[in-house]
């Protein structure tokens, strides 16, 4: 609500203002005479008036193309990857979605990623080796 009082008071603000200073009675100030004589002006108010009676063409008349072209031919085949060279059984999909390596290559700080070899099977090995010693 407090929007609409908002623009109503700018509209009043910017309005032209209507007040102006009254002449006395017996002085009123006459419109000088015209320099322009409007029947040199080469236009015709009867052709206006013709004009302004035809009613106004309707906003959504654009154009309107009602052509149709059949097109009969081959359509080449689609290739997103080359089926020689891509190998989609072991591997990321080309222009798929990120893999959870590419993921974690993101997320995971280089401090914090994983080793050079794998710890779980260093720590399998030592513990199956402590296993068969102590046997």
């Amino acid at each position: 609500m407090s929007r609409v009082l908002q623009i109503l008071a700018c509209a009043i603000a910017l309005a032209p203002v209507g007040v102006h200073a009254q002449a006395p009675e017996g002085t009123q100030a006459q419109a000088p005479p015209s320099a322009i004589d409007p029947t040199k002006l080469g236009v015709s108010f009867d052709r206006v008036r013709m004009e302004l009676t035809q009613p106004a063409p309707p906003k959504n008349g654009g154009l309107k193309i009602q052509e149709t072209i059949n097109v009969v031919a081959k359509a080449p085949p689609v290739l997103l990857w080359n089926p020689k060279t891509a190998n989609l059984t072991s591997a990321a999909v080309p222009y798929g979605a990120p893999t959870q390596k590419d993921i974690m290559k993101l997320i995971v700080p280089k401090e914090f990623q994983n080793y050079p070899f794998d710890m779980n099977a260093l720590m399998q090995w030592l513990m199956d080796h402590l296993n068969k010693k102590s046997e």
